[in-house]
C-alpha cells in the first residue's frame, strides 16, 4: 500500500439543505432545486470552491483538504425554502445522495451539511431520514460529523443516529463557512484519536420567531455571549443555542441546546442544562414586537424629516427566506399610496406580472394587478394603472453579501416597475433579499434612496447594516410572521410556549 493511503482519510462530503414551511400552500420538487443553480453530484461539487462560495460545504473541504483528508463530495444541492418536500422529489435526493457515495475505497468518516428543518410530504425528519439510512447502510462505527443550520429541529432520529451536531451560530448566517471548518477539524481530531467527543442535547418547550432571532440585538446577543462563555471552559468542544423553525409545524418543533464535550458527559448535559433553564426563565423575551404596516412607514416619514436614507424597511412576515409566496401586498399597498420620493420595493414575486411587463418591453406603459395572487393572507392584488416598464433582466448573479458569499441566485426573469416616486423589482422566481444584486441588476442603487423595502427578517441585515443607520421591521399577517400564536400550527407537540402559557 502507498505510504499516502495510511494517512489520508477518505471523507465522504456532502449535502442536502431546505428549510421547509408546512403552512407554504405548495410542495417542493426537484425544479425548485435545479432552479437555484445549486445541484452537483460528485467531483462537480468542488465548482463550489472555484466559483468562491462561503458556505458550509466549502468550509468542511476546503478544511478537510487543508488537514491532510481525502475528500470524496457525493452530492450537493439546496433549494430557497418553501413549502414541504414533496415525496417524489425527497426519494431523487436520497437516490442522488447514496448513489454518489464513492465505496470503492473504504469510509473513514462523514462530513455533511444539512439544515435541520426539513420536511417531506412522507417524511417529517428530513436530516434524521439521511442519516438514518446512512447507520443502515454503513454502521455505526464510521463517525458522522453534521453542520446545521440555527433554525434546525433536534430530533430524536439525528440523536440517535449518534452523529455530532455542530449547528452555526449566528443570525444571519455569517459563520456557515467556519462552521463547516471547525466540522472537519473535529472530524480530523475524532480520527487522529486526539479527542472522544461526546454531546448532549436539550430540548426546550419553546417556539422562537425570527423576528426575534438577530444575534446582534438583544435577547439572542446576550444568549450568544453565554454560550461563548461557557466554550472557554475546560474540555468544551461546542455550545450552541439553536432557535427551531416553528413554521415547520412538526411534532419536534423548538429550541434546543446542544453541547459537545471531549469526553465529558457530565459536563455536556450540566451546560445544556444551565443554558436552557436560562432560556426558559427569560423566554417572555422572545416575543415578538414589530410595528404595523402604518407604524412603520409613519416612523419612516418623521425619520425622513429630519435626516436622510436609506431608511430599509423590511417584510419579516412575507419572507421567502422562510418558504413564504413573496407577493404579499400590505406594504406595497401603503407604500405606493403614500408615494414617498424615492422609495424602492423588492421583490414582489409575480411571474404573472412579469411575463406582461416583458411582453410589453421597456419603455412600454402597463395596467397591472400586482401581487396577492398565491392566497388571501398576505393582502389582495394591487391594482395599478399606467405603470413604466424601466428594465428587464434574467435575474442571476452571486451573492455579495457576507452571509453565503459567493453563492449564485436566480430571481429568473425580472423587471424594473415605476408607479408615480415609487420603483418596484418584480420577479419570476421566489428568493429573499440578500444584498442589492437584484437591484443593481435593474439600475436602482439603494444608497440613492429614501426609503428601501424588502422581503426579509434577519438576512438582509449582514449586507444593508453598512449602508443604513435605521433598519425598521413591519409585520403584516404572513406565514412567517412572528406572532405565532395567528398560525394555524397543528402537529407541534404541547404544551410550547408562547402557544401555551407555562
Amino acid at each position: 500500500m502507498h505510504w499516502r493511503n495510511k494517512i489520508m482519510k477518505h471523507i465522504v462530503a456532502g449535502q442536502i439543505m431546505h428549510e421547509s414551511s408546512s403552512l407554504a400552500k405548495h410542495p417542493t420538487e426537484v425544479e425548485n432545486f435545479r432552479r437555484t443553480l445549486i445541484w452537483f453530484e460528485k467531483n462537480d461539487v468542488f465548482q463550489l470552491s472555484e466559483i468562491g462560495m462561503r458556505d458550509y460545504l466549502t468550509g468542511i473541504m476546503e478544511k478537510g483538504t487543508e488537514l491532510g483528508m481525502e475528500i470524496a463530495p457525493c452530492f450537493c444541492t439546496f433549494a430557497s425554502p418553501s413549502g414541504v418536500i414533496s415525496a417524489s422529489c425527497f426519494q431523487t435526493l436520497m437516490d442522488r445522495f447514496f448513489d454518489g457515495i464513492d465505496t470503492d475505497k473504504p469510509i473513514d468518516g462523514f462530513c455533511l451539511a444539512l439544515h435541520g428543518a426539513g420536511v417531506s410530504q412522507d417524511e417529517p425528519d428530513v436530516e434524521g431520514a439521511v442519516l438514518e439510512e446512512i447507520r443502515r447502510r454503513f454502521g455505526y462505527e464510521v463517525p458522522i460529523v453534521v453542520t446545521l443550520d440555527p433554525h434546525a429541529n433536534i430530533t430524536r432520529k439525528m440523536i440517535e443516529s449518534k452523529a455530532l451536531l455542530l449547528p452555526s451560530k449566528l443570525y444571519p448566517h455569517t459563520d456557515t463557512y467556519e462552521t463547516g471548518e471547525k466540522a472537519a477539524q473535529l472530524l480530523k481530531d475524532l480520527l487522529d484519536q486526539k479527542i472522544s467527543p461526546v454531546m448532549h442535547v436539550k430540548k426546550l418547550p419553546l417556539l422562537i420567531p425570527i423576528t426575534k432571532g438577530c444575534t446582534d440585538e438583544a435577547p439572542m446577543k446576550t444568549l450568544l455571549e453565554k454560550c461563548s462563555e461557557k466554550e472557554t471552559i475546560a474540555g468544551m468542544i461546542a455550545c450552541t443555542f439553536v432557535h427551531g423553525f416553528p413554521y415547520s409545524d412538526i411534532e419536534e418543533c423548538g429550541a434546543s441546546v446542544v453541547v459537545i464535550t471531549d469526553g465529558n458527559q457530565e459536563l455536556a448535559q450540566e451546560t445544556a442544562n444551565d443554558i436552557g433553564d436560562y432560556v426558559m426563565k427569560n423566554r417572555k423575551d422572545f416575543l415578538s414586537d414589530c410595528l404595523t404596516v402604518t407604524q412603520g412607514v409613519d416612523l419612516a416619514e418623521a425619520l425622513l424629516a429630519r435626516s436622510h436614507g436609506p431608511i430599509i424597511m423590511n417584510e419579516a412576515s412575507d419572507n421567502p427566506g422562510a418558504g413564504t409566496p413573496g407577493d404579499g401586498t400590505f406594504l406595497l399597498r401603503e407604500l405606493i399610496r403614500r408615494d414617498i420620493p424615492k422609495t424602492c420595493c423588492g421583490a414582489i414575486i409575480d411571474p404573472q406580472t412579469v411575463a406582461l411587463a416583458v411582453s410589453a418591453g421597456v419603455g412600454a406603459r402597463i395596467n397591472i394587478m400586482l401581487g396577492g395572487k398565491t392566497d388571501a393572507l398576505h393582502g389582495a392584488p394591487v391594482a395599478l394603472e399606467d405603470v413604466y416598464v424601466k428594465a428587464i433582466t434574467d435575474g442571476k448573479y452571486n451573492i455579495m453579501s457576507p452571509m453565503t458569499h459567493g453563492q449564485p441566485v436566480n430571481f429568473g426573469r425580472t423587471v424594473r416597475l415605476q408607479k408615480g416616486n415609487v420603483d418596484i423589482v418584480v420577479a419570476s422566481n421566489a428568493f429573499q433579499i440578500m444584498d442589492d444584486g437584484i437591484f443593481l441588476l435593474l439600475g436602482i442603487d439603494v444608497k440613492e434612496y429614501n426609503i428601501v423595502s424588502v422581503k426579509s427578517a434577519q438576512h438582509f441585515k449582514a449586507y444593508f447594516e453598512k449602508i443604513s443607520e435605521n433598519i425598521i421591521t413591519v409585520d403584516p399577517p404572513g406565514i412567517s410572521t412572528g406572532n405565532l400564536e395567528t398560525l394555524p400550527l397543528q402537529h407541534i407537540q404541547r404544551p410550547i410556549f408562547p402557544l401555551d402559557d407555562i
